[in-house]
């Protein structure tokens, strides 16, 4: 997490009028926040290849999976069909938890209607569906290093069975780990085999995305760097995983994959983020830190959030599910760039 206190703001109180509309209505102000998005990127290559559907951020704390998978989007394909969801599970990436609701790992095969995740989880079983690609890829970050420790996850492609109907899973991912583990000075990949549908020992992964993809006749591997390595290392784990999936299934970027891997300056994209808010029926934009003194009774509506991917304005310490509530007391919002705090307004009701 940043070290907000070293960063300078330029704090600006702006005084707003109440609108008779909301005036007398209440003695609080309603906000409406904009509706999370669910970031789908389709790419299609002028060459044939193949179609490979890669999904990122199912854990709002594998910051190196759903970093990496977004790279992606800002490239070209040249050759192939990718769709890359960076930021599958976003709820949980701005809290930077595993799962804020639960794990959404967990809720594949089965979902409750009242679940916060089910609108997402739906969503992203209907893109799979649709697309139909040759390969899902699901990106994580795990504990430790599968190489030193069966137990541990971290630095590995998992599979779901040696053989799944005619999906040949041990064969092609001890294949893409011979061929990516000599780009490792240290921190070797393992391969991990978690006998999904024939042993007890790992029966929840039934219910995760690679079981239930499976089970739909998809083929699917998870790839997991290690929580222990730095940021530009997880992202390096991914992207040179990756790069061997993409040689097998006919993938092919612009800028390339290696260009990618080896050339940290594309990594970078940062850039300012400005709020729009309607406040009573007046436009403001905010691309800085501020205090706004907003008479009770108003009416904010969140209109648009435009700059890095990954932005989103959130309540502090409000529901993260929350997408309309009222106040009465100073409240602060941030606009966050996934776990990061960018920006503070903070509103004062008078």
């Amino acid at each position: 997490m940043e070290n907000l206190s070293r960063r300078k703001f330029i704090i600006t109180s702006v005084l707003l009028s109440a609108s008779p509309l909301f005036a007398k209505s209440s003695s609080k102000i309603h906000i409406d926040l904009l509706k999370k998005p669910f970031e789908y990127h389709v790419k299609k290559g002028k060459l044939p290849g193949k179609r490979v559907l890669i999904i990122g951020g199912i854990h709002g704390n594998e910051i190196g999976a759903y970093k990496a998978s977004d790279l992606l989007v800002d490239c070209d394909i040249k050759r192939g069909e990718l769709i890359i969801i960076p930021r599958s599970n976003f709820t949980s990436i701005l809290a930077k938890m595993r799962g804020y609701n639960g794990d959404m790992n967990r809720k594949f095969a089965h979902i409750d209607k009242k679940d916060p995740d089910r609108y997402f989880v739906e969503l992203l079983k209907s893109a799979i569906l649709e697309f139909r690609p040759d390969v899902v890829i699901s990106m994580h970050d795990g504990y430790g290093f599968a190489r030193k420790n069966p137990n541990h996850w971290g630095q590995s492609i998992v599979i779901d069975e040696n053989i799944y109907k005619n999906f040949h899973l041990y064969e092609e991912a001890y294949s893409i780990l011979k061929d990516a583990n000599p780009h490792f000075a240290h921190y070797k990949l393992g391969l991990l085999n978690t006998r999904t549908f024939t042993s007890s020992r790992h029966k929840e992964q039934r219910n995760a995305l690679t079981g239930w993809c499976l089970q739909h006749d998809i083929k699917a591997y998870c790839i997991e760097a290690s929580k222990q390595l730095r940021l530009d290392q997880k992202i390096y784990t991914h992207l040179v995983m990756l790069r061997e999936f993409f040689k097998r299934y006919k993938i092919e970027l612009a800028p390339s994959i290696d260009q990618l891997i080896h050339d940290e300056t594309l990594w970078n994209h940062h850039k300012t983020t400005t709020v729009t808010l309607k406040i009573n029926g007046s436009i403001h934009k905010f691309s800085k830190s501020g205090t706004l003194k907003i008479p009770k009774g108003s009416n904010i509506e969140v209109v648009a959030i435009d700059g890095n991917r990954g932005s989103y304005l959130i309540g502090k310490h409000i529901n993260l599910n929350w997408q309309s509530f009222y106040f009465s007391k100073p409240q602060q919002f941030l606009l966050k760039e996934d776990y990061k705090t960018r920006m503070r307004l903070t509103v004062y009701p008078v």
